[in-house]
C-alpha cells in the first residue's frame, strides 16, 4: 500500500506555515504559497518525485531569502548576484532561477544599475566609452545593455570632447609643474581612463 498525505496542519506560531504529515510523521514544512504552487492536497500519494519537488522549492526559497538580504544592502547586476549566491553555497540552477524571478519582479534591473554605476564613475572625471564598457562588463552587464546605458549617460558627447574635459581638469591639478611633466602625467591619466594616444594628445593640445 502506498503512503499518502494524512494531514496538513497549521504551524502554532506562523499562520503562513503548514506541516505535511504522512501517517504520524512530519515529512515537510512549507508555506501556504508553496503548497499551492505544488498543488499538495490531503490523501495525495507521497512519492519520491513529490519529495524532490518539495526539496527544489525549499532550496529556491532559501536562495531567494539570501538574495533579498544581499539586495537590501546594495544594488547588484543579475550576473553579479547569481555569482555571489553561488559563492554563498547556492546551487547554480537555483541562483539562475531566483535571479530571473527577481528580475521579473523588478528587484533586479541591469539597465538601471548600469546607469547608476556610470553616473558614479563620471561624476568627477570623464572617461572613454571603451573604459566604461570594460567596467560595466566587469559588473556582469551585457554589451548591448552597456551600450544603451552609456548612450543615455553620455548623450552625443564625443570622445574628443570628453578627453579634452578630462585634460583640462588634470592640467589644472599639475599647473605648478614643468610642461613636460604636466604632459606626461595628464597623458597617463587620459590613457588610464581609456582614451587613445591620438585622442589624448589632441585633448592636451586643446586644453592648453
Amino acid at each position: 500500500m502506498s503512503a499518502t498525505i494524512t494531514a496538513i496542519e497549521a504551524d502554532h506560531e506562523d499562520p503562513n506555515v503548514r506541516h505535511i504529515y504522512v501517517q504520524e510523521t512530519c515529512v515537510a514544512t512549507l508555506t501556504v504559497s508553496e503548497i499551492k504552487k505544488l498543488e499538495i492536497v490531503l490523501n495525495q500519494e507521497w512519492t519520491d518525485a513529490l519529495l524532490h519537488s518539495i526539496e527544489d522549492v525549499q532550496t529556491n526559497a532559501q536562495t531567494r531569502s539570501i538574495a533579498l538580504q544581499l539586495l537590501s544592502r546594495r544594488a547588484w547586476s543579475k550576473k553579479e548576484l547569481a555569482d555571489r549566491l553561488i559563492k554563498r553555497g547556492s546551487e547554480a540552477s537555483a541562483a539562475s532561477i531566483i535571479t530571473k524571478e527577481l528580475e521579473e519582479d523588478g528587484w533586479l534591473d541591469d539597465f538601471a544599475y548600469a546607469g547608476a554605476c556610470l553616473r558614479e564613475w563620471i561624476r568627477v572625471e570623464p572617461a572613454s566609452r571603451r573604459w566604461l564598457t570594460h567596467k560595466l562588463s566587469g559588473k556582469g552587464i551585457s554589451e548591448t545593455c552597456a551600450a544603451q546605458a552609456i548612450h543615455e549617460a553620455l548623450g552625443d558627447q564625443s570622445e574628443q570632447d570628453a578627453a579634452t574635459e578630462l585634460a583640462t581638469i588634470r592640467l589644472a591639478k599639475v599647473s605648478n609643474l614643468d610642461e613636460p611633466t604636466q604632459r606626461r602625467r595628464v597623458m597617463a591619466a587620459l590613457q588610464r581612463r581609456g582614451f587613445s594616444s591620438d585622442v589624448a594628445s589632441e585633448a592636451i593640445r586643446r586644453a592648453n
